[in-house]
């Protein structure tokens, strides 16, 4: 097994799973419908679903058999999501489906959510990285999540792809298995499972499957087991000063100090 290929495969379905989820109106989301960014990612499906590595022994709750994933619905085929976005999302955040992962917690106490928000910040910090100050989305949103361990695949083939010192490439491998323990891989299916049942729209349905089918794959590429239960959203109403409680995202973006934003 080419160990490069599997890891850009994964970097590059991290890319689609930051821009599937952002609103229509972005235009990042525009790329989902460019021709030569859609091969890439189907290309990188086809070796998810063969490759034996990206499937775990056991799935699950939430999760489907990556075997079983296909790109047919995977990008826009409608000229205007608009209304199909809202009807899952909302105008505000959505009580079914959030995008968010603290809404998947199910203490709702302010200053744990806080706490967490925090920990996510610094995870983005230790590499450099930080909320970008033009960004409408809190730093727990999905597709700054994806986004993060793309950055985190893409600097670990770096460093293979380099011949640095292996403990560079080690340190990112072990960042991502945190992160995706700690902060995405555990709600990633319920988000998948609720939008999946939401939505009536192709595409969102397409990326539900997807979200679900990812899920497992990426728990079998970095050897994790499943996670005992699929969580229920529990979103609040309420939305934070800086879109990020007290984790002073918004105060390091004016920083002269700044690290690189996250677009």
């Amino acid at each position: 097994m080419n160990d490069s290929a599997v890891e850009l495969a994964r970097a590059n379905l991290y890319r689609y799973l930051c821009l599937a989820p952002l609103p229509p109106t972005d235009p990042r989301f525009a790329l989902l419908r460019d021709s030569s960014f859609q091969a890439v990612v189907r290309t990188a499906l086809d070796w998810i679903r063969q490759d034996a590595a990206f499937h775990p022994a056991e799935l699950g709750p939430g999760e489907l058999d990556p075997a079983d994933l296909e790109t047919v619905y995977l990008f826009p085929d409608e000229d205007d999501l608009s209304e199909a976005y809202l009807e899952v999302f909302g105008h505000s955040i959505s009580k079914d489906c959030p995008p968010y992962e603290n809404e998947y917690c199910a203490n709702r106490d302010v200053t744990f959510r806080s706490q967490r928000l925090a920990d996510i910040a610094g995870f983005y910090h230790a590499f450099g990285l930080d909320r970008a100050s033009t960004a409408r989305e809190r730093i727990d949103h999905l597709s700054f999540e994806a986004e993060f361990l793309q950055i985190l695949i893409a600097r670990q083939l770096y460093a293979t792809d380099r011949g640095l010192d292996d403990s560079r490439a080690e340190v990112c491998r072990e960042a991502e298995r945190r992160f995706f323990v700690e902060h995405l891989g555990w709600w990633l299916p319920a988000f998948g499972v609720q939008l999946e049942a939401r939505s009536s729209s192709r595409f969102y349905k397409g990326l539900a499957r997807f979200v679900r089918g990812f899920a497992a794959a990426e728990r079998a590429a970095l050897d994790l087991p499943p996670f005992a239960e699929l969580p229920v959203a529990h979103p609040d109403a309420y939305e934070p000063q800086g879109a990020c409680f007290d984790c002073d995202l918004s105060a390091c973006d004016d920083s002269p100090s700044a690290a690189p934003a996250m677009p």
